[in-house]
């Protein structure tokens, strides 16, 4: 894919450039419970090469010994303590809104940084203007010969797709290129970017935040970039929907997604795509003895219709690239658990079905 930023787009990064003085790079960790994770993230992030670090931990009322570790191994980090746990979102944002450089970093306390990452992702951000966030390769920490994340894609029914997780890295994910959307595990984000695209959404409580960014940010006309020079390893358990409350929280998160983000012609021209997946969800979670959490995510968001119309009607009226394109960098295979056995009639239909909608929008 062709990294190059449009004319247009080259012209508001340097204008934005020459009024961006700041020290280059913040970074935001944010804490609940991690133990010592929290304390080998930091180390691992003093040691890195990018001068002028500014790190800050946004704590969500943790009840473990984690913040006193960072307090007595690490005086320089600032500590911001929040009163209750006010969900990964706003934690980050508060984080954000105390930063003040030209870019800021949000990792996760179960990660540990390649001294060498955060100096490389700074790099491609100012090779790449057009660029709001930048993600590094992501490896397991238990085995860094497996990858995490290779970059994010987002399929069309609104469900996030690693690239290359649980695969062996073979170097096979070494091109430089542009994906849809950072892992929130570790990403470096462009401050002049998040004042346009707009903080991380905070009715997200866990999951989804990072994928809802990126995607608001092409819908801005800002892109993400995988950089696989810059890696990091992370914590990452392979079962996926581990626990019915987790099934819960990736089901609010890609529906909440799906009906914010997309204009209600583009609802409309795709909802029989919509309805055969949820009735490929809720087939998987009867299995699994999960159809209290899937009905669920329907009342929450029923709640939530006033708001998800307000924030549609916003997002819909600030956009500057429609659907259509979208639906093109959207990816339309897909092998996920919900859908099982009949992966690839599924994805069949979904690409016969997108054929003619794309030529609608």
């Amino acid at each position: 894919m062709d990294l190059r930023p449009s004319r247009s787009r080259r012209y508001r990064a340097r204008k934005l450039e020459r009024k961006d003085r700041q020290p280059p790079l913040s970074v935001v960790v944010v804490n609940f419970n991690s133990g010592d994770y929290l304390t080998s993230c930091i180390g691992s992030l003093l040691h890195s090469t990018q001068e002028k670090l500014a790190i800050t931990v946004v704590d969500n009322a943790s009840n473990d010994d984690s913040l006193k570790d960072v307090e007595n191994r690490f005086p320089q980090v600032r500590i911001i303590r929040n009163q209750s746990n006010l969900g990964y979102s706003s934690a980050a944002n508060l984080g954000f809104s105390r930063a003040k450089s030209k870019f800021v970093a949000l990792i996760n306390p179960d990660t540990f940084v390649d001294s060498r990452s955060l100096e490389g992702l700074v790099r491609a951000a100012e090779r790449h203007p057009e660029g709001a966030f930048f993600q590094p390769k992501i490896l397991l920490i238990e085995n860094p010969h497996v990858l995490n994340s290779a970059g994010n894609m987002i399929h069309v029914a609104g469900f996030g797709v690693c690239r290359g997780i649980g695969m062996h890295d073979n170097e096979q994910f070494n091109v430089e290129t542009e994906v849809n959307y950072a892992s929130g595990a570790c990403l470096l984000a462009r401050m002049q970017a998040i004042r346009e695209i707009g903080p991380l959404d905070e009715t997200f409580l866990a999951y989804g935040e990072d994928k809802d960014w990126g995607w608001r940010a092409l819908m801005k006309g800002w892109c993400s970039i995988y950089v696989p020079s810059s890696t990091v390893l992370h914590k990452w358990s392979p079962t996926l929907g581990a626990s019915a409350e987790k099934f819960y929280l990736l089901e609010f998160e890609r529906n909440f997604s799906v009906l914010k983000n997309y204009s209600k012609r583009t609802l409309a021209l795709i909802s029989l795509l919509l309805l055969m997946t949820e009735v490929s969800v809720l087939l998987y979670a009867c299995v699994k003895g999960w159809l209290r959490e899937k009905i669920h995510t329907y009342t929450d968001l029923v709640a939530l219709r006033h708001t998800i119309a307000v924030k549609r009607a916003q997002i819909q009226r600030d956009r500057l690239v429609p659907d259509g394109i979208l639906l093109g960098r959207f990816v339309l295979e897909l092998n996920h658990p919900y859908i099982g056995s009949a992966g690839s009639v599924f994805n069949r239909i979904v690409s016969l079905l997108l054929k003619g909608v794309q030529a609608s929008i």
